[in-house]
């Protein structure tokens, strides 16, 4: 899939009933549904009054809980008092229960009245579904107030179904009547349609916005960029943040409430800052864990800006990327003595959901040795290196090493998020097939690798060489405990505390640097 797709289309505020004032007081709404634990006790922002919750069970292996709320209260320069729906999915949730990789098509349900040919994420559907009598049952408390719906990243198509759902004249499960005017306001959404139903979504709801951090010209959040095959298609008008990129061009920051709040002028609320610590293991280096950090930002960057890097990474300098299905997933760095490869870790809704998301376990052969290991991760790896599937990613990665080694003695893997499965797994077939020999390996926040046998093969090959970084708010880092087949690798190095300017899901490798940074 080309990162290019031209998805972006120039809006003129003057045909358009976009409030942005109205979005920045949304956007904190729905990031309180997708991170609370507790709704029952949820704190919300004063002047707001909590009418009812809403919510439905995962379904392992199909889709994870919904969850929600009802609240009052006034939006932007509105006077009066509406109503807002927020919906919300974890992000550590979805990795629980949602396992089957590709986001798969199906014709949209009787509810939705569209016409013949619409077709719309099996998944989605079904999670909307799941929750539709909570979520009608909570409207006794709307009292005729005008209704707005929200959701910010996995959880913005629910808020676009649901608006769609309650617009005038439609009937709910019980046949209750819909409450008429509604908006609805997503952020960070990926494409869950076919162009059939996205074009019947506009018409019906016309006051419907899907709103992107980023300009054609300057692309910003890729996480919402199409996807491919019959799912590729926004819902909703689309709404065009311009935005300068920031220092670090990664993906968790540009992608966070925090980030599109200061795309539309508001003034976010990021956590107090908190002192940490980082956990000094055998072998384990802080000042190399800094520098392998910041690599791994320039790896993501090499995808999405390749032509805008601002950041020191000396003593390193940049060398070549090694694509994936033809866009960049690692970057060589050379220094006067090391090699280093750093591995991005998934950018696009479309790379989240085939390699993230595909992670029941799948048994592959490591110099002889059957192991099981995370099926995306291993797609990956093993995969095609360009569209024309002549060399795998593992054959170009190998080449392009060798080109660059020289008389180096140091060879380094680094990755983030799925990047660091990735930087396991390739350091480990190397290793093990005596194709390279690995100096060390250092992941942050990575999602799981594989199994048990696997965490013994890779125990025995590197010893006290291996280092799974951490920290102790990171809900991806949490996932091999959480995964059924999986085991958290060795060595575990742990890193707390609170950066400043920490945006959920504590997850980016920019809060990674900053903690490790020896300065601190």
């Amino acid at each position: 899939m080309s990162p290019l797709n031209n998805r972006y289309s120039t809006l003129d505020a003057s045909d358009s009933n976009f409030d942005s004032a109205i979005a920045v007081d949304l956007l904190p709404l729905a990031q309180l549904a997708m991170t609370s634990d507790d709704l029952a006790n949820v704190f919300l922002p004063p002047g707001w009054n909590k009418l009812a919750i809403v919510n439905c069970a995962p379904q392992p292996y199909q889709y994870p809980g919904v969850k929600g709320f009802l609240a009052s209260g006034r939006v932007g320069d509105d006077t009066s008092t509406s109503v807002v729906l927020a919906l919300g999915i974890d992000w550590s949730d979805w990795m629980q229960y949602y396992l089957n990789g590709p986001i798969q098509g199906t014709l949209a349900s009787p509810w939705a009245s569209a016409p013949s040919g619409s077709l719309i994420s099996f998944t989605y559907n079904a999670m909307y579904n799941a929750v539709r009598h909570s979520l009608w049952d909570s409207l006794k408390f709307l009292s005729g107030m005008k209704l707005r719906v929200t959701g910010v990243s996995l959880s913005g198509p629910l808020a676009q179904m649901a608006a769609l759902d309650l617009r005038a004249g439609n009937q709910g499960p019980n046949q209750q009547n819909a409450p008429g005017d509604v908006e609805s306001y997503a952020f960070s959404t990926g494409a869950i349609a076919n162009s059939t139903f996205a074009t019947y979504l506009k018409s019906k709801v016309p006051n419907s916005y899907s709103v992107v951090a980023g300009t054609e010209a300057n692309k910003i959040d890729f996480f919402p960029l199409d996807g491919s095959g019959e799912l590729d298609s926004e819902l909703g008008e689309l709404i065009e943040l311009a935005s300068p990129l920031p220092e670090f061009d990664v993906p968790w920051v540009e992608r966070s409430a925090d980030f599109y709040i200061k795309a539309m002028d508001g003034a976010p609320t990021p956590p107090p800052t908190q002192s940490g610590t980082v956990e000094q293991a055998s072998g384990f280096s802080r000042q190399l864990a800094f520098q392998f950090a910041n690599l791994c930002a320039v790896s993501y960057q090499r995808f999405q800006h390749p032509n805008a890097q601002t950041m020191n990474i000396s003593p390193y300098s940049v060398g070549k990327s090694i694509t994936a299905s033809s866009v960049n997933f690692a970057t060589i760095y050379t220094s006067v003595d090391s090699l280093t490869v750093a591995f991005r870790g998934a950018c696009t809704w479309q790379e989240f959901a085939d390699y993230v998301s595909n992670s029941q376990t799948k048994t592959v052969s490591i110099d002889g040795t059957n192991v099981s290991v995370h099926s995306g991760a291993a797609n990956l790896l093993y995969g095609p290196s360009d569209a024309n599937a002549s060399t795998t990613f593992k054959e170009m990665l190998f080449k392009e090493i060798q080109a660059a080694l020289g008389d180096r003695t140091n060879i380094y893997f680094t990755g983030h998020d799925l990047g660091g499965a990735v930087a396991n797994l390739a350091a480990l077939d190397f290793e093990t097939s005596n194709s390279l020999s690995v100096t060390s390996v250092y992941t942050f926040g990575a999602t799981p690798t594989g199994g048990p046998d696997l965490k013994n093969v890779m125990a025995n090959t590197f010893n006290k060489s291996c280092f799974q970084v951490n920290r102790s708010t990171d809900p991806f880092a949490k996932l091999s405990t959480l995964l059924i087949g999986y085991a958290s690798l060795n060595t575990q190095v742990s890193v707390t505390g609170t950066p400043a300017n920490d945006c959920y899901p504590y997850h980016s490798i920019k809060s990674y640097s900053n903690l490790l940074d020896p300065k601190e």
